[in-house]
């Protein structure tokens, strides 16, 4: 058995998991796919949504207390397991899931819906359905609409909120004033999703408009301090005082892993572009120095450092505990789509899927996932959010040592609509969001690090050169202990709110405040992703 070289990067002892009910090997192919099958099984045993005579408003979403977004989470886990395993089991059951949720305008914006939508709930939906169409998973039968207009209609829908208000712009957590808890609250996972779908749209469909959406949104959170110097990813602002400072420095896996993977997006749409080339290594320097030494002796697997290990006096809620599962997935993509990442991504993926499987170990048949990857064993929790982290670490390395990369679209024309502009209007309180507005995101060139101010002019339509890497077709909780959680630590409420979004803005002083490490104190009130999140009111 080959072992990593590189120093530093685990134990010996945790290179291979025999314990418990996982038997797993991390250089052995078949051994990988075993792995993954097992994990992706138990987390569809959780879901009842596919059911007989299911109501339409719970086909797609996990038991309460989970929220709605965590549906379109973990189907874009299940769609790229699909694909990357060849088993057609869940292929049907995961597109009546995103059918059932797209919307009377096929945007995700539903009004049953209204008390669990921010812009980051929508985008983890959309974020679905772009691996979808990447991934090339088979179309529904009938449906209202194709995958790639239900991605466009959302992202367009998203970006119509695009806020100049207040702080030079950002996108709001939530989208509507009557979600109070986050409406002022400008965050780095609303905005960090959209910038992903900006760069995975622009790379897919080749269209420009969707990469200088991406570089306003980069723009926007660098100069408000939500993304440090030191490409710390912090989680968001208050627009209420236009983003003076930034209200929690809380740093989440799946902040980083937004701008991670999105910036390795961009590096290959720009063909290799230099600028996103260094935040790429940049934002994957800074996971490997927060998110992947838990203690000394377990260096290399992954954690969430701001509530697992339970020292910062704060313990992962049901949101929370799902994060890793976006990194992994963000690792991989970034992998793939920037190659001198590959070596050191592949280190770290490995020794946390191999801690994984040894926390794969408990419940009665023995292969019940936990939370915490770097203790030998079950730790005791279960439910979404463990089964679909194991599930993502593991695939993770199915899909790089396949070799597999993101389809472009090859045989539609782009689109012909401009991208949306910014405004200042919530979605209305309809069934249906703001349509987006007809202007575009100012022109800047792709590798830009200059924030747009030009609302109204288009950006250039003329679609970049192809991406200079090939192309690979491919062939697709029970909530812990503490209650359901939400993207921010604190108390948990009665129901898990969906996905951390706070509205955001850019202060007037455009200087990032120094690199912390430590999240700062929540302030009191409802200001910071996640006790936002806490405070959602269940529905």
């Amino acid at each position: 058995m080959k072992y990593f070289t590189t120093t530093g990067a685990v134990l010996l002892s945790v290179l291979t998991a025999t314990a418990g009910g996982i038997k797993f090997d991390p250089e052995d192919e078949a051994s990988i796919l075993s792995a993954t099958k097992q994990y992706a099984t138990n987390l569809m045993s959780i879901y009842k949504g596919g059911a007989p005579n299911t109501a339409k408003e719970d086909i797609g979403i996990w038991p309460q207390p989970h929220y709605w977004w965590q549906g379109g989470a973990a189907w874009g886990g299940m769609i790229e397991y699909s694909q990357f395993t060849g088993d057609n089991s869940y292929v049907q059951v995961l597109q009546q899931a995103l059918t059932a949720n797209y919307g009377p305008a096929n945007d995700f914006i539903l009004s049953y819906r209204k008390s669990q939508t921010g812009n980051d709930d929508q985008a983890f939906w959309a974020l679905a359905v772009m691996s979808a169409l990447e991934y090339q998973f088979p179309d529904p039968a009938q449906a209202p609409a194709d995958y790639l207009k239900v991605v466009t209609n959302a992202f367009e829908n998203i970006m119509g909120r695009w806020d100049t208000t207040t702080c030079g712009g950002g996108l709001k957590w939530q989208i509507y004033p009557e979600n109070a808890y986050g409406y002022n609250y400008k965050n780095a996972i609303s905005n960090g999703c959209a910038f992903a779908l900006g760069a995975r749209l622009a790379r897919y469909t080749g269209e420009q408009k969707y990469a200088d959406w991406s570089v306003k949104i980069y723009d926007w959170t660098k100069k408000t301090g939500l993304i440090s110097d030191k490409f710390e990813v912090f989680d968001g602002t208050d627009d209420k005082t236009n983003c003076a400072t930034v209200s929690d420095k809380t740093q989440w896996t799946y902040n980083n892993a937004m701008f991670l993977h999105g910036s390795a997006f961009m590096y290959d749409f720009t063909k290799g572009d230099e600028t996103w080339k260094d935040r790429t290594s940049g934002f994957l320097n800074h996971a490997e120095t927060l998110f992947f030494r838990p203690y000394e002796n377990a260096t290399g697997i992954m954690y969430e450092w701001a509530c697992e290990t339970g020292e910062s006096g704060r313990h992962c809620n049901l949101d929370q505990q799902s994060f890793k599962a976006y990194l992994s997935r963000s690792m991989a993509k970034t992998a793939m789509l920037a190659p001198f990442t590959k070596d050191k991504i592949v280190e770290f993926l490995k020794a946390s899927a191999v801690g994984a499987a040894k926390s794969c170990s408990g419940g009665p048949d023995g292969t019940t996932c936990g939370s915490k990857w770097y203790t030998g064993s079950w730790d005791g929790m279960s439910g979404v959010g463990q089964q679909l982290s194991a599930l993502e670490v593991t695939q993770a390395l199915l899909m790089i040592k396949k070799g597999t990369l993101p389809a472009k679209n090859t045989s539609q024309k782009p689109s012909t609509s401009a991208a949306p502009s910014s405004s200042s209007a919530p979605a209305s309180s309809t069934s249906s969001a703001p349509s987006a507005p007809s202007a575009s995101p100012s022109s800047a060139a792709a590798s830009s690090t200059q924030i747009p101010t030009s609302e109204g002019s288009a950006p250039s339509m003329t679609a970049p050169a192809s991406s200079s890497f090939s192309q690979v077709l491919l062939p697709t909780k029970i909530p812990a202990s503490e209650g359901p959680a939400s993207k921010a630590p604190q108390a948990a409420p009665s129901k898990v709110p969906e996905v951390i979004e706070g509205p955001q803005s850019v202060p007037t002083s455009a200087a990032p405040p120094a690199g912390t490490s430590v999240p700062s104190s929540i302030p009191g009130g409802l200001v910071g992703g996640m006790s936002s999140r806490e405070a959602l009111p269940a529905s």
